[in-house]
């Protein structure tokens, strides 16, 4: 019965080729979406699922409570917290830590930045990264490389045995080969240390120093046959203790809590210093994306389905006379629906293929293995897709009552008056319309974002990025070059978000307040056009009997409470570490990070062995040719490292452009937008030849052809009005709770909304205009010679 039902179904497929088209390519497009979705979601559950003993494992997690009322819940922990916790409670079987850094490593004649973690041996046995070959770094200066990174660094030679440098001089022997793991980890990590090295890296503080909540992640594993709630007394002990531990000038405490480890992906928790999770709120708001074009999709089948109930009404009133049951019925048309469905994710296969090309696309889903299970997942989404596709259509013409539809007098109809398909439509459209201002929106504020005035100066500025301590012998040598008139250093660019964080206050009772803090030579601030409005500029050189000099901006000192900014000069700032900075100036507030948020504190020091970046102010005659002579430069003083430079503004630009997402919202605009003009134009089309023969008669009744065209248009051009009038408040609300994230925005402005909704009514015009005027065009005699 059910090939019999397919061959039916073929047939059909063939006679109306347009319908099934535009059915078929609008499942596959809202498919294609939720296809994406589902493999992000699956990735998000895999991870971390290839470690032993995973319902044992638990990462530690900190409440810090601040003295001045601020919480914050912390996935990281202190470093001393992991050997504590082994050496004090007797529940713990194993415990481990791990440091995370990032630093510029020297191996091979190669310079390559990468993110290293320092682990102790626990970490090998907790956890299930496995080595390909060689034995785990236990020892100080060892290290084992993810088969990638000793790639990268040593091409096909083999890699154990050699040594990589971090910094200047700490050498570091290769012992082992990672293995590529079989799923992603919310571990990501390009080598592992020995934690035993990190003192002779200074990479940690001092050995009994518990301030730091932010200095490592600690994980642990419970002894065979303890629950969690073996735990819930151990981390309420420690967490007095360690708060006895911490000095009373720390103005904080801490709470120590837990989470199992199948537990940490999808993150579901608000936290700070989070790992590479994916977050639970951004799967929801990506599965409700691939769910709105799946309803779209969805509309459109029922719509066409629907418009064709005159011919299908007849072939149900056949079957009912012949002896069809309404169980028949159902299940023929849900079998025909689950076979366009089939067809639809052949085509949703293909368009998820061209679209993962996008880097965009890349990002999101990653090279994600497509396995039996995930498969599974498609097939049974496929089946679901043609069943609730189907359902409605299903429903209403095992409905029909056999007498009716043969005389034709039958009706589908939704909510009173309102017609079902009319109301699908206005859905669909109001639905594209949202998604057009929402692009507008995204695409106004990442303009704005591009090219507003951050206060300091972009133009005729390239950035060259450099290895770790070379900015001295950097800055002299390009000094020299024809064409560059000033040399500058920064730890990271200004306009990005690239500062350190840190917390400030103007004594060691005060509560502190968050900031940020870059480390910029002194030239930098007369390169970049920053107006000093109190005091001087940064020394080139502190003397170590002086206390460090910094310079502020306008927010730090109101925020101090310094009276002005000429009062503040010789005032005294400290930070959460203890370390206080004399003010030396005062700068007018500028945007150093990005729009998102508020102008805070600022902090600029002097600190050439955190420079990474080297910024060269160029003459404008020299711009054209500069870069030539700049590589050659380069070359002469690092012959194996690449030269990577930059324009500032067209660094600024592309970074709040935002292309990849523009691209990614304009991609499901767009099919969101062909949807519904597909499947208006599907029902305008069998719309028009039902009234074929009431052109014929108006026409040879001497109607114009614009008249006729008017006739047949006005009441889709009904349903468009309407889409603009639910679509308008609704797309207004969308633009304005998108553009919350931002402290600095555009507004929806009116113009926004003309703009979005005449587009919406010229394409949905011209997708009705189409065929109304071919229609209209169509020979009189010819649509009535049968009659």
């Amino acid at each position: 019965m059910l090939l019999n039902y397919w061959k039916i179904a073929f047939r059909n497929l063939l006679k109306h080729k347009l319908f099934s088209f535009i059915n078929i390519f609008g499942l596959a497009s809202g498919m294609t979406i939720c296809m994406l979705a589902m493999i992000k979601i699956k990735d998000a559950y895999d991870y971390d699922t290839f470690h032993p003993n995973s319902k044992q494992t638990y990462r530690i997690i900190t409440h810090l409570n601040r003295k001045n009322g601020e919480h914050f819940l912390c996935a990281s922990s202190p470093l001393l917290l992991s050997s504590y916790l082994k050496n004090n409670y007797t529940a713990i079987d194993k415990s481990t830590s791990v440091f995370f850094s990032n630093d510029e490593v020297f191996a091979n004649n190669k310079m390559l930045r990468v993110k290293e973690a320092f682990v102790d041996a626990d970490f090998y046995t907790i956890f299930g990264f496995s080595l390909s070959s060689g034995t785990p770094a236990n020892s100080p200066n060892t290290v084992v490389l993810t088969s990638e990174t000793a790639e990268r660094f040593f091409g096909k030679i083999n890699a154990i045995g050699q040594v990589i440098t971090i910094g200047k001089s700490n050498n570091l022997v290769v012992t082992g080969i990672l293995e590529k793991p079989p799923f992603s980890s919310h571990l990501k990590f390009d080598f592992l240390a020995s934690t035993s090295s990190l003192p002779s890296l200074q990479k940690v503080s001092k050995s009994n120093d518990w301030t730091n909540e932010a200095e490592a992640y600690t994980y642990i594993q419970l002894k065979s046959g303890l629950t969690a709630k073996s735990l819930n007394p151990v981390l309420s002990n420690l967490s007095k203790q360690v708060n006895d531990f911490l000095p009373t000038v720390a103005a904080k405490s801490f709470v120590f809590d837990f989470q199992q480890l199948d537990d940490i992906s999808p993150g579901t928790k608000s936290m700070y210093n989070t790992t590479d999770e994916p977050i639970f709120p951004y799967l929801v708001a990506f599965s409700l994306i691939g769910l709105s074009m799946l309803l779209l999709a969805f509309f459109n089948y029922i719509n066409l389905t629907l418009a064709r109930s005159l011919d299908r009404a007849r072939e149900v009133g056949i079957r009912k006379v012949a002896g069809a049951s309404k169980k028949n019925l159902m299940f023929q048309f849900l079998s025909e629906s689950v076979l366009i469905a089939m067809l639809a994710f052949g085509l949703a296969h293909l368009q998820l293929k061209l679209i993962s090309q996008l880097p965009v696309v890349q990002a999101i889903i990653g090279n994600v293995v497509q396995d039996t299970k995930l498969w599974i997942y498609f097939i049974v989404f496929t089946i679901l897709t043609g069943l609730l596709s189907g359902w409605i259509p299903a429903k209403v013409f095992s409905a029909f009552k056999p007498i009716r539809v043969l005389k034709g007098r039958f009706n589908t109809k939704l909510l009173g008056r309102v017609g079902l398909r009319k109301s699908l439509t206005v859905i669909q459209f109001a639905t594209s319309l949202i998604a057009i201002i929402s692009l507008s929106v995204f695409y106004k504020q990442s303009i704005y974002m591009a090219t507003a005035n951050y206060g300091f100066n972009q133009q005729g500025l390239l950035n060259i990025q450099l290895p770790k301590h070379t900015y001295e012998k950097s800055a002299a040598a390009f000094l020299s070059v024809h064409g560059v008139e000033g040399v500058s250093g920064t730890s990271a660019l200004w306009g990005f978000s690239g500062a350190d964080a840190i917390y400030i206050k103007p004594n060691k009772r005060s509560d502190s307040l968050p900031a940020a803090l870059f480390s910029i030579s002194p030239s930098l601030i007369n390169n970049m056009g920053i107006k000093l409005i109190a005091g001087e500029n940064l020394p080139d050189k502190e003397l170590r009997k002086d206390l460090p000099s910094v310079v502020i901006n306008e927010e730090a000192c109101r925020m101090l409470q310094f009276k002005d900014p000429v009062k503040a000069i010789g005032q005294l700032v400290w930070t959460n570490d203890s370390t206080h900075y004399k003010v030396a100036g005062v700068v007018e507030d500028f945007h150093y990070a990005s729009f998102k948020s508020t102008i805070q504190p600022l902090l600029l020091l002097n600190r050439p062995d955190d420079f990474r970046i080297l910024t060269l102010k160029i003459s404008k005659a020299a711009e054209q040719n500069i870069l030539i002579r700049l590589q050659q430069q380069w070359k002469q003083l690092y012959p194996n490292q690449p030269f990577e430079a930059s324009w500032f503004d067209k660094q600024l630009y592309n970074q709040h452009l935002h292309k990849d997402d523009l691209l990614f919202i304009g991609l499901l605009t767009i099919m969101a937008l062909s949807i519904a003009c597909l499947g208006l134009l599907g029902t305008v089309i069998y719309t028009t030849q039902n009234r074929s023969k009431e052109v014929g008669i108006r026409r040879v009744m001497g109607a114009k052809l614009s008249q006729v065209i008017i006739t047949l248009s006005w009441d889709f051009i009904k349903l468009l009005l309407l889409s603009v009038c639910i679509g308008l408040p609704l797309g207004l609300i969308a633009g304005q709770q998108f553009l919350q994230q931002y402290a600095y925005r555009i507004s929806v402005s009116f113009g926004i909304l003309a703009g979005s909704a005449a587009a919406l009514l010229i394409i949905g015009s011209i997708t009705i205009g189409w065929q109304t005027y071919f229609t209209a065009l169509t020979n009189p005699v010819r649509n009535l010679r049968t009659e």
